[in-house]
């Protein structure tokens, strides 16, 4: 999976939640090369989607009855939210392997230099890594951040034989062990562990327990970073030329035509309409997203992404739009029916002012489909663009 279909998939588990929106900022930071940012920022959305999900995650059910219609949702919920921190986890892996790739405009390499990265089985450098930083995690979130610098996390199959030697990560009441299979892995049906740290023996946990369906995200296997070593060669200073869309019978010189074929379809104004009519509607809820469509994915010909973030955007105002216009006939209706007290003189200014709403709802609703019908005039643009590439 490549790190814009992680994205795709990440947003697609995040949308509706609070974490959705910062999610398309870090993907706009790793566009513009600012890959520590987007890092950081991603680290921010784990953080906070975790501890929005804590109860989820460490509310436990009796399994004994399967069927139960509240414990099959709980496990749905569950499963997603483990989803979702796994693969944000494995995207902060993969940005992380393009930090010694991204190298600024202006910066200048030594010549015939070497990097050379830590190779799958763990090493030395990392052990010692470990054992000075996770001391220092306090708590679950803490020695999570710690391990996924350095390595996978992921869950355990059904299926996984124990080996003497594998490292696992246990997270119980706010805490994170990390611990190795002792020799024999199993004894009496139970897993033989020691905590990795002192290398004291711990209490052997059941088989069964082990591989529980509830214990899917408090038992990660370890899996460190399989890097190999990069060359990296010496390179000219250049300028780095700025992004143009290349449409067909023109050439590198011919920006102003681009964008002017461009703008023949969907301009930059037609966005600063909508945004404004968001604004004054107060129930879009992501109006920023019409500024980063505007100011990255339009402006840098990545019209069908911005597409995608835009349908999202409109289908979240057209479901505040129905929900609103059932709270309206609730009113009247209580206002009709006498079980709410309202004076005449305040009746009229309240239908003034949700006519006058509307009215602005109305022109956010053609604003957006002028926005939305553009960008998909302009998607042939962009495939050609790309096939000339």
């Amino acid at each position: 999976m490549t790190i814009d279909e992680s994205f795709d998939e990440l947003y697609r588990l995040l949308r509706g939640s609070r974490c959705a929106s910062p999610l398309l900022s870090a993907r706009t930071l790793f566009d513009s090369g600012k890959v520590a940012e987007s890092i950081a920022e991603l680290k921010k959305i784990r953080h906070t989607y975790q501890e929005s999900r804590k109860n989820t995650l460490a509310t436990e059910f009796d399994e004994s009855n399967p069927a139960d219609k509240e414990f099959k949702q709980l496990l749905k919920r569950q499963s997603k939210a483990v989803d979702a921190i796994g693969q944000m986890d494995g995207l902060v892996s993969m940005l992380t392997l393009q930090i010694p790739q991204v190298q600024k405009p202006n910066a200048t390499v030594a010549p015939k230099s070497i990097q050379t990265r830590r190779i799958s089985s763990p090493s030395d450098d990392l052990d010692n890594d470990l054992r000075q930083k996770l001391p220092l995690a306090t708590t679950d979130v803490d020695v999570r951040r710690v391990l996924s610098q350095h390595c996978n996390l992921t869950m355990v199959a059904d299926d996984h034989a124990l080996h003497a030697g594998e490292r696992f990560v246990i997270f119980s009441n706010g805490l994170g062990y990390v611990v190795e299979v002792d020799e024999p892995p199993l004894e009496n049906n139970s897993v033989r562990i020691l905590t990795w740290l002192d290398r004291k023996r711990m209490l052997p946990i059941p088989f069964s327990k082990w591989n529980k369906s509830d214990s899917k995200s408090k038992v990660l296997k370890l899996e460190p970073f399989a890097l190999e070593a990069v060359p990296t060669i010496a390179v000219p200073t250049i300028q780095v030329p700025e992004f143009s869309l290349k449409l067909p019978g023109t050439d590198r010189g011919g920006e102003n035509s681009e964008t002017a074929e461009r703008d023949k379809i969907l301009d930059v104004g037609a966005f600063s309409q909508l945004l404004d009519a968001a604004q004054r509607s107060g129930i879009v809820p992501g109006s920023g997203v019409i500024i980063q469509v505007r100011d990255c994915e339009f402006r840098l010909g990545r019209f069908n992404k911005g597409l995608q973030m835009m349908e999202t955007l409109y289908t979240t105002f057209i479901a505040a739009e129905s929900q609103r216009n059932q709270r309206l006939q609730r009113e009247e209706a209580e206002i009709a029916s006498g079980r709410k007290k309202i004076s005449p003189k305040d009746l009229q200014a309240k239908r003034a002012q949700d006519n006058q709403t509307t009215q602005v709802v109305d022109r956010t609703k053609v604003r957006f489909q002028r926005v939305l019908e553009g960008l998909r005039g302009l998607l042939p643009l962009e495939k050609a663009s790309n096939e000339m590439d």
